[in-house]
């Protein structure tokens, strides 16, 4: 668009560019095979001898997954091109979903593998990033820089019930009008401070101190509310100095192993985590978290640990993080051409330096690969035990000749 001559003639305007795109993307990572009947070796024996049996059911009507992508974005350099950047809007829509649902037992078999006709999962979103150089000299330059997106999720289409994928035990759901898996969990109200028992929220929003499974709701926010990064970069004769930082607002963690780790080693042997130190004691102790107990059935209505799905556990997920610090030096051109080489630099970086986050967990940057692969896309905000990421430092020399 600069080179048109409505804009060639505006001054602060170096660079404008419109772009977009419209395309439908096919995605087959089902599997060889899957159009076929599968027989497996292994059944029940027959006279000491191996038998097969129907393992799952073919499919030859079984086509293509489908993705519609809208792209449209506008890319600029303005005022000399000391301002750079992009804006991006997005609209993604998969359609003729590849699933395989359960069958009923009667059937013999555990699935097949079908397109779902009226399933469709929108991600639609917007993203600008922004680069300015503040100083360009040959002594000194700095420049800074950054971006921000923002995701919208929903399954616009969903033929079947919410159970019908399961979610293992992370309690989440795949809803008509909702996010692509929604936490479906039990709402914690807080402490009874005469008893130290919990109470809960039924689904009318009344307390009660009896936990159900009735109870529960869609609860929480899957996806983040903006995700970024921010960035600057500066030389200074042979000194250069580059900061990234990324940072989450909003949305929330559901912390599945928190429900084991606030029993401690009363099951399993878990430990203690210090945030749930805040406990109830004795009558009349306002606390975050109920009485200690060694058994979560001690909980009325509770009937095991691994049923305790609850907002108690769910929390935001907000974070900022320093994730890249660098620093280096390169020699000068005079002090090369003595040395007899072509280039000498020192530099020391780290990685993931500092977190803030009011997530009390661990590491608010969920990185965990699920067991099951549906649980990917199905617990995108549970974390399990997840690891967290490796706090880095590297020393190092380039040399040149």
């Amino acid at each position: 668009m600069s080179e048109e001559d409505f804009i060639k003639n505006i001054k602060f305007i170096n660079f404008l560019k419109l772009r977009a795109s419209f395309g439908i993307v096919g995605n087959a990572s089902i599997g060889s095979g899957n159009y076929y009947d599968n027989y497996r070796q292994g059944g029940t024996s027959y006279n000491g001898n191996p038998t097969l049996y129907l393992n799952n059911i073919g499919n030859p009507d079984l086509g293509w997954e489908q993705l519609q992508n809208v792209d449209v974005a506008v890319e600029f350099a303005l005022f000399g091109s000391k301002l750079t950047g992009e804006l991006a809007y997005y609209n993604k829509q998969t359609t003729s979903t590849i699933l395989s649902p359960g069958l009923s037992p009667s059937t013999g078999v555990p699935n097949i593998n079908r397109n779902l006709s009226e399933s469709r999962v929108l991600n639609e979103g917007l993203e600008l990033s922004l680069n300015y150089r503040i100083i360009s000299k040959p002594t000194i330059k700095w420049s800074v820089g950054g971006n921000i997106s923002r995701n919208y999720n929903e399954v616009l289409g969903w033929e079947l019930g919410p159970d019908a994928v399961s979610g293992g035990t992370n309690d989440t759901r795949v809803v008509k009008g909702l996010p692509l898996g929604v936490n479906y969990l039990v709402r914690y109200y807080g402490v009874d401070p005469a008893d130290g028992l919990p109470i809960w929220l039924d689904k009318a929003g009344k307390q009660t101190k009896t936990f159900s499974l009735d109870h529960r709701v869609f609860a929480g926010s899957v996806m983040p509310d903006y995700i970024g990064g921010f960035n600057t970069a500066a030389e200074y004769k042979g000194f250069d100095l580059s900061v990234l930082f990324t940072y989450v607002i909003g949305g929330n963690i559901y912390d599945n192993s928190g429900k084991y780790q606030f029993m401690g080693v009363s099951k399993k042997n878990w430990n203690f985590r210090e945030d749930f130190y805040d406990r109830w004691t004795k009558p009349g102790d306002v606390a975050r978290y109920p009485r200690l107990t060694t058994d979560a059935t001690n909980y009325p209505g509770l009937p095991s640990e691994d049923q305790f799905n609850s907002t108690m556990f769910l929390h935001d997920a907000s974070y900022l993080r320093l994730r890249e610090l660098s620093l280096g030096y390169s020699l000068s051109r005079t002090t090369l051409d003595k040395l007899k080489i072509r280039s000498l630099k020192f530099y020391l970086s780290g990685s993931n330096l500092l977190t803030f986050t009011k997530y009390p967990g661990g590491d608010p940057e969920i990185t965990r690969d699920f067991e099951n692969p549906q649980d990917r896309n199905l617990s995108p905000n549970v974390t399990y035990l997840t690891a967290p990421t490796q706090k880095t430092f590297v020393f190092g020399i380039n040399l040149g000749f």
